[in-house]
């Protein structure tokens, strides 16, 4: 007999609403979409097949230690007990913590993580106690230019986001949202109708990407296919444009902001003219988004990953939030607004206080809280002997960082390297222990980080474990709340009876709810008040002063303006034909758990190709399907050749999280001819973003050659 429970997936963002189906036996045999949430969320099919990961039988099923005495073909690894994982590791802290200090211990945070309440409420209590200052994450690869950002410019934590439901004019960077399902935004996956609703309504969408992305389409509004790596200075063409057309809100900035006005001199060196040829956008066509911006009734400027990963991610984040804000649009329906939170994450902190700490490569800065330290200095860390042990929580630092080769040595140096995670990844193959975590399949759970970032449909949506944790998987917050134990740091497991969900619920309390009460409720969801408009500048700009800071005192203490200005000169004298390497999103792939999935990686799927336009392989003599050689200063990968003019010249793009050789406990991820297109990022000391720390993995320059022509096979 079946039957059938609603959950939620926990992919990405949108939380999307799941029915699943399970056996007598307990196991989930199917997930299908649920119409009947209130959320009208519909799972893509990334979601839909996760039972091919949740079953894989390249799982980690048991607590596993590196055995040094032995090799196998798959690694050299025996199985261990909890306890006796926990007291050696244990063992191993403490002796390196009296040895080289607190922080010889360092800590890596993978995005699944976040997706998981208990464990993402679990995690900082444990870096923040053991001592240390080593805390790097995922999110210098994507998202921390709008964490530092949103600090400096209103004060807090809390991030806008577009008022999709009533916005008139959207101007969208670097996301592709059918593909992406949007970033820090919690927005139900809805086919795009979302988009459409806005040109259905007379509105208008505004798409800006290096290619025409697949949400691009005559329903929903055209790209301007910008060249890779140049958003900042489109967006400063932007205001440059507003300002120059009267069309700056002065009576709403004189009361909510100060110093526009050096900003404004600052983006007076990028009128439209100056910026069109290193753009690549015509400069009617910018002057034309600042006009139909500035004169819409309700605007959104958001920007994604893509422009994150650019190599001026936070420059481009101040940009969009001042040209929100001139034109009154932020802060009002239809414009960026900020949406109602369990957690308070409203409440005041000052950037310009962060310590800083002496390491043998030089003085770092304590991140702020939401921004790690940058990730692309590990090997230097690690090599320099600041880190010691590094303990990887649902992460693959080894794939997902610039320089797989470097980070292999590196990581071979450590006297202590730990991965929890679901499979046996690549950052596991070359581990002490690997710990066997639970899916969400496994596990209870509400849609924490989504709380939030919902916009005008919030709501709290429960969801009990759809199966037991098979073999010996342990869920991830009972797990930090063991190593807590070993660091001498209270946790979860202090606590009779035990389940994780304590902090959650005194979080629920305060909107009068309980796990009980929402388990108890249609769907076992209950939509929240909707944060009035009006609202925004009291409990959303939380500068002493209570207004919006145009001009960051640490941009510019940073250099990041000087930065911009330099960056300009270099592309001025960029040779003609260079081709710059993005990132590209594909339905087949999310992280480096999808590579392993057979489906996703049959035919054509096999491998990530490297897409360019026509007229780019042209000019090389290459061809549909040709064996090519992609390489830089940083390393060389060999793939296939997709021509693709949805890309414009100069532009090309390969999807991450591919590799070969490097997985040998995955199955069909390491039979496949994947290539690492992260070997071929800057890695290291000024490779990063100042202040945001974000890694660069767009816009990067390369060159390619034919196989048959090259001396590299």
């Amino acid at each position: 007999m079946t039957t059938q429970k609603n959950t939620f997936c926990r992919i990405c963002e949108p939380a999307c609403p799941i029915k699943a189906s399970i056996n007598d036996k307990g196991k989930v045999i199917k997930l299908s979409p649920n119409p009947e949430h209130p959320s009208g969320g519909i799972p893509c099919h990334k979601g839909l097949s996760f039972l091919d990961v949740q079953n894989s039988p390249d799982r980690l099923n048991w607590p596993l230690k590196r055995n040094k005495n032995t090799s196998t073909a798959k690694g050299e690894f025996e199985r261990t007990s909890w306890d006796e994982a926990f007291n050696e590791i244990g063992q191993k802290i403490r002796s390196l913590q009296k040895e080289h200090g607190p922080n010889s211990i360092a800590f890596f945070l993978g995005n699944p993580g976040v997706f998981d309440s208990r464990a993402f409420l679990s995690t900082m209590p444990l870096i923040m106690q053991s001592g240390t200052q080593m805390n790097f994450s995922a999110g210098t690869q994507d998202m921390t230019n709008k964490s530092r950002g949103v600090y400096d410019i209103y004060g807090t934590r809390a991030f806008t986001i577009p008022d999709l439901a009533h916005t008139n004019y959207l101007l969208c960077l670097g996301a592709n949202p059918k593909v992406s399902h949007w970033t820090l935004l919690s927005q139900p996956n809805d086919s795009l109708n979302i988009l459409k609703n806005i040109k259905a309504r007379g509105g208008k969408s505004v798409f800006v990407n290096p290619r025409k992305i697949e949400s691009s389409m005559p329903q929903t509004g055209e790209t301007l296919q910008i060249k890779p790596g140049t958003d900042v200075y489109f967006l400063a063409a932007v205001l440059n444009e507003i300002s120059k057309n009267n069309n700056i809100n002065q009576e709403h900035v004189a009361k909510y902001g100060k110093n526009l006005d050096k900003l404004l001199a600052f983006v007076e060196k990028y009128p439209a003219e100056k910026v069109s040829d290193i753009t690549g956008i015509a400069t009617e066509d910018i002057k034309l988004v600042a006009k139909e911006y500035a004169e819409a009734d309700g605007a959104a400027a958001y920007i994604s990953t893509g422009v994150a990963q650019s190599g001026q991610g936070l420059m481009c984040h101040l940009l969009v939030e001042i040209i929100n804000f001139v034109t009154g649009n932020l802060g009002r329906k239809g414009g960026t607004i900020s949406s109602t939170a369990l957690i308070n994450n409203k409440s005041p902190f000052d950037v310009t206080k962060l310590p800083t700490f002496t390491t043998s490569i030089g003085e770092l800065s304590m991140p702020a809280p939401g921004v790690g330290l940058p990730a692309v200095l590990l090997p230097d860390l690690i090599e320099g002997g600041d880190i010691k042990a590094l303990i990887v929580f649902s992460g693959n630092p080894m794939l997902s960082l610039a320089g797989e080769n470097r980070m292999r040595e590196a990581f071979s140096k450590l006297d202590l390297l730990v991965t929890i995670d679901i499979m046996h990844n690549a950052t596991a193959e070359v581990s002490d222990y690997a710990l066997p975590a639970t899916s969400w399949i496994e596990r209870a759970d509400i849609n924490f980080i989504g709380i939030g970032m919902q916009g005008g449909h919030p709501y709290v949506h429960y969801t009990d474990a759809m199966e037991k944790p098979g073999e010996d998987r342990k869920e991830d917050w009972w797990i930090i709340a063991r190593l807590s134990q070993e660091f001498g740091i209270p946790n979860l497991l202090d606590e009779p009876d035990a389940d994780g969900f304590k902090t959650i619920q005194g979080m629920l309390a305060a909107q009068d709810l309980s796990i009980e009460k929402l388990k108890n409720l249609p769907q076992q969801t209950q939509v929240l008040p909707v944060e009035p408009y009006e609202n925004f500048y009291e409990h959303s700009v939380l500068h002493a002063d209570k207004k919006v800071e145009c001009y960051p005192p640490a941009f510019v203490s940073a250099g990041l303006m000087d930065r911009c200005d330099a960056i300009f000169e270099q592309l001025k004298n960029e040779a003609p034909g260079s081709l710059k390497l993005g990132s590209l999103r594909t339905n087949q792939m999310h992280n480096t758990w999808m590579s392993n999935v057979e489906k996703f990686r049959k035919g054509s799927l096999e491998r990530n190709p490297l897409h360019m336009c026509s007229q780019d392989a042209k000019a090389r003599g290459l061809f549909e399907g040709d064996e090519i050689r992609i390489f830089n200063e940083h390393g060389s990968i060999n793939t296939i050749l997709r021509v693709n003019d949805d890309m414009r010249p100069g532009a090309v793009a390969m999807s991450h999280g591919y590799t070969k050789d490097s997985n040998p406990n995955l199955s069909v991820a390491d039979q496949m001819r994947g290539a690492n297109c992260n070997k071929l990022m800057p890695l290291g000391a000024g490779t990063f973003e100042p202040l945001s720390n974000m890694s660069q993995l767009c816009a990067v320059p390369v060159e390619i050659e034919s196989l048959k022509n090259s001396n590299t096979l």
